[in-house]
């Protein structure tokens, strides 16, 4: 009984997204649709959703040898550079692998609603995007090696948080932006925007929401 209850719950959630009120917990509220057009820099939150189906169009696979994912797909530009990166961490003797890349809609659904099951909505709200608004349905995001906030202490997350920027990477949800993310702390999700933009949002300790209210268009045109 009390699964069915939550599934309604879930249901209720997705049907009456676009009307909630303002001052709601999870975030939600005043959604638009993300612009696609940004390439590598596309922004995703709670705010900005991706059209519904949306797929990107270059997605290939993960090099073998740094993925131990089921979902192991990136945009193009992302997985080079990705392998570029784990090639990089080996010579410092650090092991990178993909956990997690690009997951469909559909599959983050289905995500939500376990963690919803598990957590309970306002809970899984803080860990889990809704369908359509999840940076891994982007291509451009990994989850790195573990998944447990105890990553962040590892010798792996340290030389992520120093190095993945000169390949492009940012560390997505970092700790102590909470209220600009909308999202805990996640020290194993990188998300790929390219060297420019992750040099400057890396030396200037920002967020992507922030690099996005702080750089100009024509800035940020140069990296589609």
């Amino acid at each position: 009984m009390k699964t069915l209850f939550l599934c309604f719950l879930i249901q209720v959630f997705f049907s009456s997204a676009d009307t909630l009120p303002q001052n709601r917990r999870d975030g939600y509220v005043h959604i638009a649709e993300a612009d696609t057009s940004a390439g590598i820099l596309i922004l995703v939150n709670k705010n900005l959703k991706l059209p519904e189906g949306y797929r990107p169009h270059d997605l290939v696979p993960v090099e073998d040898k740094y993925n131990k994912g089921v979902m192991n797909l990136l945009r193009s530009l992302a997985a080079a550079a990705f392998s570029d990166m784990c090639r990089r961490a080996e010579a410092d003797s650090i092991v990178l692998w993909n956990r997690s890349a690009y997951r469909s809609d559909t599959i983050q659904a289905q995500l939500f609603e376990n963690a919803v099951i598990r957590r309970g909505l306002k809970n899984a709200s803080r860990y889990s995007a809704r369908p359509g608004h999840s940076e891994h349905q982007t291509g451009l995001t990994v989850d790195i090696n573990s998944v447990h906030p105890s990553f962040g202490n590892s010798p792996e997350a340290a030389w992520l948080r120093k190095h993945a920027h000169l390949y492009g990477f940012i560390e997505r949800y970092p700790k102590g932006k909470e209220k600009i993310t909308g999202y805990h702390y996640e020290p194993w999700h990188y998300r790929f925007v390219g060297i420019r933009a992750a040099k400057y949002i890396y030396e200037n300790n920002l967020t992507l929401e922030e690099y996005h209210g702080s750089i100009g268009k024509e800035i940020r045109d140069t990296a589609r």
